[in-house]
């Protein structure tokens, strides 16, 4: 018995250790939870449901910057009005958005790694990031942003594989799936827009990538189709009081004009989010010095799907002088740890190669 339980450990090591690290990063986001209590933020939030959900749905352009766009107040109403302001019950969707978003990151590794090592460097960087950590367990949407991204990109690669061509069954949850996610948080369309870019420049080279592109841009006009007006009343519609009070965009991270070194830092350092697994931000340079078979995919998911939505986040922070802080592309975080995974892996596959040309 024993030795056919070894047998099972060695044929499902990656799924093992993955569930292993997955459970501790769950331990550390509740033990997080555990020496804190509801803070500023919270409890505005947390005020809003307090009433009807009527009442909700009117106070929300009042309190929110983006309106409408405040998933998460929907979200949590429900358990406010079981638990209140136990943190404990209100935290509970969060724990399992957390739970599926480590499920969704498998998913995603399964598609593109093949060895345990970048498994294990894409969760480790996942369990140990201290902002993912915290926000893990925040009663604010950026508890369940990560997940949201992940299922976009996920869902959308799925969709890419059938050349945008659905099912009508498979299309209508498709398209309520994306509705939500963009109605969930402003950030909402650019997991979208950068999840399909990504798609559709990987199929750039099929034969078929005109008939592609039309399904495409057939499935993405009814998305935008239902999505866009709300979204564009909650972004340049009623907002909050709040909104109009200007907040120093360098207040969290340096100004990239004056410090380029501090703000780059800034940003990087919480991409991978523990000083501890600094050294694996090596892998950020693999695909720019070396050259194999995954380095365009690897290239295009950095620029595209992780460094474009960053950029834009801090563009339209400095012309809308708020403050820039590493919350707001949290969403991406799990994405880089994927990346640095997925390069890592590609480097020791080199390096393997190597060896073996030598012998």
């Amino acid at each position: 018995m024993l030795k056919s339980i070894f047998k099972y450990a060695r044929r499902n090591i990656i799924s093992l250790s993955v569930v292993v690290i997955s459970g501790y990063a769950l331990y550390l986001r509740i033990i997080s939870l555990y020496k804190r209590e509801l803070w500023t933020d919270e409890l505005s939030q947390l005020q809003a449901l307090q009433g009807t959900f009527l009442d909700l749905i009117k106070v929300v352009p009042v309190r929110e910057f983006c309106s409408y766009l405040s998933g998460d107040f929907y979200l949590i109403y429900p358990f406010f009005k079981i638990f209140a302001f136990n943190k404990w019950g209100l935290v509970i969707p969060h724990l399992i958005a957390t739970v599926i978003g480590f499920y969704l990151l498998y998913l995603l590794c399964k598609r593109y790694i093949k060895s345990i090592w970048g498994y294990l460097i894409t969760f480790a960087i996942v369990c140990f990031n201290n902002t993912l950590i915290f926000h893990a367990t925040e009663i604010r949407p950026y508890a369940v942003l990560p997940t949201l991204a992940l299922a976009t990109f996920y869902l959308l690669l799925k969709i890419g594989d059938l050349n945008f061509k659905l099912d009508t069954y498979k299309r209508v949850w498709a398209v309520i799936f994306l509705v939500f996610v963009i109605w969930f948080h402003v950030y909402g369309v650019l997991m979208f827009g950068t999840s399909l870019l990504f798609v559709l420049i990987s199929k750039f080279k099929d034969g078929n990538f005109k008939t592609i592109l039309k399904n495409a841009v057939n499935f993405s006009a009814l998305v935008l189709g239902i999505t866009m007006p709300l979204w564009l009343y909650s972004v340049f519609g009623p907002h909050c009081i709040a909104a109009s009070f200007k907040q120093p965009t360098f207040g969290y991270i340096p100004n990239p004009a004056h410090n380029p070194i501090g703000f780059l830092k800034g940003v990087f350092c919480n991409l991978v989010g523990d000083k501890r697994l600094y050294i694996l931000f090596l892998g950020f340079f693999v695909p720019f010095f070396f050259s194999y078979k995954e380095r365009g995919k690897q290239l295009l998911l950095l620029f595209i799907n992780i460094l474009m939505p960053i950029c834009l986040i801090f563009i339209s922070d400095f012309v809308s002088e708020y403050s820039f802080i590493q919350r707001q592309f949290i969403w991406v975080m799990p994405l880089f740890a994927f990346f640095l995974g997925w390069s890592w892996e590609s480097f020791f596959v080199l390096i393997k190669r190597y060896k073996m040309k030598v012998k």
